[in-house]
């Protein structure tokens, strides 16, 4: 079997109607960007992060060339969530990391642990000791997938979501 070939291209304005199609679909919706989006509405989430305004790296997720995903990775001490008890070391020397898979059919097989650990190796372990994740804890598959790379439970917090929605976060730690 051939194993994927996976890359990460930067993240640009040539993608928003791409993101739109994705963050419009049902899977991504469930805890990924939670609600119907405009492409407008896309592009101005997008755009701080394309021209750096915003201290957020997204990136489309290739496939063997084909775009399946987004991944966007930021320091913790730029998005620190209240009640989080992380130690000063981890939080200097942390990326995080989320992701989802927007091609349906790349969904549960296994592709997501692939991307995670793909781009913690390429994007995280250059420059950071710690990479965190912290997905809803009714978001199982996520869970599973975090656990299967080592990555430990740190803390579940009470948070809200991009709606201003109450929201359990199960925030998890790989240490490189």
């Amino acid at each position: 079997m051939m194993k994927n070939k996976l890359a990460f291209k930067s993240l640009s304005v040539a993608d928003v109607p791409l993101m739109y199609q994705w963050f419009n679909l049902p899977h991504v919706q469930k805890f990924y960007s939670l609600r119907q989006w405009t492409e407008n509405q896309v592009l101005e989430k997008l755009i701080p992060y394309i021209t750096g305004d915003k201290p957020v790296s997204g990136f489309i997720v290739l496939l063997n060339e084909k775009p399946i995903g987004y991944v966007q990775q930021y320091k913790i001490s730029d998005y620190l969530w209240p009640n989080h008890n992380l130690s000063q070391a981890i939080i200097d020397n942390a990326a995080g990391v989320d992701l989802f898979i927007g091609e349906e059919e790349a969904c549960g097989k296994g592709i997501g642990s692939q991307i995670i650990n793909e781009f913690i190796e390429r994007k995280i372990w250059p420059q950071f000791q710690y990479c965190i994740v912290d997905p809803d804890i009714k978001n199982i598959a996520a869970i599973k997938c975090y656990e299967k790379l080592k990555f430990q439970s740190h803390a579940v917090i009470d948070s809200e979501d991009a709606l201003g929605q109450p929201v359990k976060l199960n925030v998890m730690i790989l240490k490189r």
